[in-house]
């Protein structure tokens, strides 16, 4: 079952003389974990934001998530129900005093029954191992701790689709650690992701990846895929992920017969290559 049915969509800001988004086509199928990479101005955000009813596209011949028709004035809205966003920025969605009062607040919108709320904020709160964080003021949290509140807050409201929008981007590598294993965590469990990054070991947590350049996409298809069309990513500024940029040293060297694209691999491959 396909929960994000997209094809033609295009969006225009207003002023500019081009669209940010041309004739896009893009299916995601519930349960599958999408990776969405390109250059800065590709439309990644712009994507993002109209998948979460945060804008409104200026024209689709079909613009359907989770059923909602993007282009229709009650679709635009009721999507948000369904979907939730997760931007770069958690102090831009954290709005209680405390973490609870934050994890709370999208239920007690929903206006649900007192019980209710609290269990759902000590389920979210262990899940994501704030619970000794209960009553802290979100400006006292690390980075980390910051993004998994928004998160869990994003989430504490059950959705059928999260759109993360470079989540990781303005974190410590623990900080990212902490979100990148909260993201892998929902996705084990069945919530379809929409992840946009531009760190290409991120992409490797996906099923698939789509490329955008200029408004449209260029490329749809698995994370190793994609890695190994190099003129590809050469063209939409990408590089590789760390490990494989080592690979590909070792490739040229003679050491590596192949492109590995995760550590492990790379350790196996060196370690069956040893006399």
């Amino acid at each position: 079952m396909s929960l994000i049915e997209i094809r033609g969509l295009r969006y225009r800001y207003a002023g500019a003389d081009d669209d940010a988004l041309h004739d896009l086509d893009l299916t995601v199928s519930e349960g599958e974990f999408v990776a969405v990479v390109g250059a800065n101005g590709s439309g990644k955000s712009t994507l993002a934001r109209l998948l979460g009813g945060l804008a409104r596209p200026a024209g689709a011949a079909r613009a359907a998530v989770c059923g909602h028709d993007l282009c229709d004035h009650e679709g635009h809205f009721a999507v948000r129900r369904d979907v939730g966003v997760l931007f770069q920025n958690p102090d831009n969605q954290l709005v209680g005093s405390t973490v609870e009062e934050d994890l709370a607040f999208g239920l007690e919108n929903l206006a649900l029954p007192s019980p209710e709320i609290a269990r759902r904020v000590d389920e979210m709160l262990a899940l994501y191992g704030l619970e000794a964080l209960r009553t802290r003021e979100p400006h006292l949290l690390s980075g980390g701790q910051r993004q998994r509140t928004a998160l869990a807050g994003v989430l504490a409201v059950p959705r059928r689709v999260l759109v993360l929008d470079e989540p990781t981007a303005m974190l410590d590598p623990a900080g990212r650690d902490e979100v990148l294993a909260a993201v892998r965590r929902e996705a084990d469990h069945g919530l379809t992701v929409v992840f946009v990054t531009q760190e290409m070991d991120e992409v490797l947590m996906a099923d698939r990846v789509v490329a955008l350049a200029s408004g449209r996409a260029v490329f749809d298809g698995a994370p190793a895929a994609l890695f190994a069309e190099r003129a590809l990513l050469l063209s939409l500024s990408l590089g590789l992920p760390p490990a494989a940029e080592v690979g590909l040293a070792l490739m040229e060297r003679g050491v590596l017969a192949e492109l590995t694209l995760t550590l492990d691999d790379l350790v196996a491959a060196l370690q069956a290559g040893r006399p």
